[in-house]
Order: C-alpha cells, then sequence, then structure tokens
C-alpha cells in the first residue's frame, strides 16, 4: 500500500513539473499570470487633446456658471482644424490652435504659469489658441473678455485628484500672444467638469 502512495505522489510531481514547463513556453509579449513588475506605460496624470474623446462639459466654477454656461466643444472638421467652443449662455467662439507647451510654463500674465492662471495640474500640457471670431446671440452683450473681445485662450483637459476629468479655460483680451514677455491680459478663467 505504501509503495502505491509513493508512486501516486511522484506521479503529482512529475505531472506538476511538465505543466510548470508547459507554462515557460510563452507566446511573444504574453504576460505572465503573477504580475511582479510595475505597470509604466500608463501616464501619471492622464491627459488628451482637448475636443477628441468628451465634448459635453458641465460648468464648474462660478465664473464658469455666471458667464458661460455648460460647454460643448467640436473639432470644425479634422483635427488641427479649428475648435468650437459653444456656451450655453450663448456665446460662441472659434479657435485656432497655434501651440501646445507645458502647463508649468510662464504664460506672461502676472508672471504666472499657465497652471497657476487655469488652476489646473502643472504636470500636463496647456493647448493654445487664436480666437477667430466671437459670436453672440442677439441681446448678449459680453463675452469672455467682457465687453472687450477674446483674442486668445489657453485651455487644459485632464483628471483631478477625484478622477473626474476637468476642462480648464483662460481667456485673454490683449495683442500679446500667451506665452510673452508683454502681458496678454489675462481677462477670465472658467472651469468644467465632463458630463
Amino acid at each position: 500500500m505504501r509503495g502505491v502512495v509513493v508512486a501516486a505522489m511522484a506521479a503529482v510531481l512529475a505531472l506538476g513539473a511538465c505543466q510548470r514547463e508547459r507554462s515557460d513556453e510563452q507566446l511573444p509579449g504574453e504576460r505572465p499570470v503573477t504580475v511582479v513588475e510595475p505597470e509604466t506605460r500608463v501616464d501619471a496624470v492622464p491627459q488628451e487633446e482637448p475636443a477628441v474623446a468628451r465634448s459635453q462639459w458641465r460648468a464648474t466654477s462660478e465664473q464658469a456658471r455666471s458667464v458661460t454656461g455648460n460647454l460643448r466643444v467640436s473639432l470644425e472638421g479634422r483635427r488641427g482644424g479649428p475648435v468650437v467652443f459653444a456656451f450655453a449662455n450663448g456665446i460662441t467662439v472659434r479657435a485656432q490652435p497655434y501651440n501646445v507647451v507645458p502647463a508649468d510654463q510662464r504664460s506672461g500674465a502676472g508672471g504666472q504659469s499657465f497652471a497657476a492662471v487655469l488652476a489646473g495640474d502643472p504636470r500636463v500640457d496647456a493647448y493654445l489658441y487664436r480666437v477667430l471670431d466671437e459670436n453672440l446671440i442677439p441681446g448678449r452683450r459680453a463675452g469672455l473678455c467682457g465687453e472687450e473681445t477674446t483674442r486668445h485662450m489657453a485651455v487644459s483637459e485632464f483628471v483631478d485628484s477625484s478622477g473626474r476629468w476637468v476642462f480648464k479655460i483662460a481667456a485673454f483680451r490683449g495683442e500679446a500672444r500667451p506665452p510673452s514677455s508683454a502681458d496678454p491680459e489675462l481677462c477670465g478663467a472658467f472651469a468644467y467638469t465632463a458630463q
């Protein structure tokens, strides 16, 4: 009887060794069942070019609720073309992207970085736009910069510390194009979350 038990145990161990050898033969790119190394291909702060995946935004800052209301962002045509920012309170801005800079770069507005101006994350990028036109519905007298024309915008879209996608806009009324050593004249910052 003892010999049968020893033979059975030897068979189990031999079968386990065979299965272990087979599991070492993986397909190229196949990960082991037990992950023993950190995943490093994921961004520390997820971000994306504005208007690519999310297009509807709920106003969250007091300035955004009172001046613009909720926001819908869309591309006019294809990537690289004008972007349309349609605000629920009757403001529509068409803007052409001209640069992408790190948000911790100086904006030229009061010596502040784009992250400080936007009250955003300094680890992400800021997308810079030249405003092509700012249209108001009949009866509305003020746009993003009040009664003055909005000339430029800085935009940042990222996931905040609570895991929500947020969208930040800074509007500039001056002729100087951010970033600039001349003051581009910041006139307002607006915050939104994905709907």
